[in-house]
C-alpha cells in the first residue's frame, strides 16, 4: 500500500492496480570509444532522477469524479512517497503528473500518477546528539548529512579525513550538505552563515565516520540521511 506524506491510500478510496516495482536509479555513464584502444573509455557520474509510474483503482459507493478531484489533491502536495510494507523507507518526490482517468462506470475508475523521483532511497532517521569522539557507521550510499554545530567562537569538525571549521559563532551554526548551504534558522528568521564555515561541505561514506569536534564547539546534532541507491 501507498503512503504520500502520511496519507494512505485506502484513506482517500484508492488501492494499486498491481503490486508496484522497487524503484532503482539509472547512474549517469558515459561510454567514449579511443582508437588502439581495447574497449571503451568509461566515465561514471551521479544518479539519475527516478521515472516511476503507478496506476490507482477507485471502487466506492460514492461516484468516481468526486473522489478523483480530492485525491489529485494528495497527490499533488505530497513530498514523499513510502510503502506501508517498508515503512522505513521513503522517496522525495521531485514532480508528478497525473494522467487522463478512466471513469466507463459511476463508481469506478482507474488513473495513472507518473512521478519524478529523487534518486535515492531515504531511511527515516532522527537526530543524533554528539558531545565527544563517536563513530557512525553508514551501511548504504554515501550521505549527505545535516549537522548543527553550538560554538561560542570557533571550532573544527572532523569527520574522518574531512575537516570543517566554523568561525565566530555565537549560539549555533547548521550545515546543510544536501542544499549546500550553512545557516542559522532562529525563530522564524534564517541568517546567512556561508561566510562562517571554511572547508566542503562533509560527507557521510560508506563504513565508519569517525567524528569528533575541537575548540570553542560543545556538541554537535547530526542527521546523517542515510540513503540507498
Amino acid at each position: 500500500m501507498v503512503i504520500l506524506d502520511t496519507t494512505k491510500i485506502k484513506d482517500i478510496n484508492l488501492s494499486l492496480s498491481e503490486r508496484p516495482a522497487i524503484p532503482t536509479p539509472e547512474r549517469d555513464t558515459e561510454h567514449i570509444d579511443i582508437q588502439g584502444r581495447h574497449g571503451s573509455l568509461t566515465k561514471k557520474y551521479g544518479f539519475k532522477d527516478i521515472p516511476y509510474s503507478l496506476t490507482f483503482d477507485f471502487l466506492e459507493d460514492t461516484p468516481f469524479k468526486q473522489a478523483f478531484r480530492k485525491a489529485k489533491i494528495v497527490f499533488f502536495k505530497a513530498k514523499k512517497l513510502s510503502f506501508e510494507d517498508d515503512p522505513d523507507i521513503f522517496y522525495m518526490i521531485k514532480s508528478v503528473e497525473i494522467e487522463d482517468a478512466l471513469n466507463d462506470v459511476l463508481e469506478y475508475g482507474q488513473f495513472t500518477v507518473n512521478f519524478t523521483l529523487a534518486p535515492f532511497a531515504y531511511e527515516v532517521t532522527k537526530l543524533i546528539t554528539i558531545t565527544s569522539q563517536t563513530t557512525l557507521t553508514n551501511a548504504g550510499y554515501e550521505s549527505e548529512p545535516y549537522i548543527k554545530a553550538y560554538a561560542a567562537g570557533t571550532g573544527k569538525i572532523y569527520i574522518g579525513n574531512q575537516v570543517v571549521t566554523v568561525k565566530d559563532i555565537n549560539g549555533f551554526i547548521e550545515i546543510d550538505s544536501t542544499m549546500m548551504n550553512a545557516y542559522r534558522k532562529e525563530n522564524g528568521l534564517i541568517t546567512n552563515l556561508n561566510n562562517h564555515m571554511i572547508g566542503d561541505f562533509p560527507v557521510l561514506v560508506e563504513g565508519r565516520n569517525v567524528i569528533k569536534f575541537d575548540g570553542n564547539i560543545t556538541k554537535l546534532e547530526i542527521d546523517p540521511r542515510w540513503r540507498w541507491i
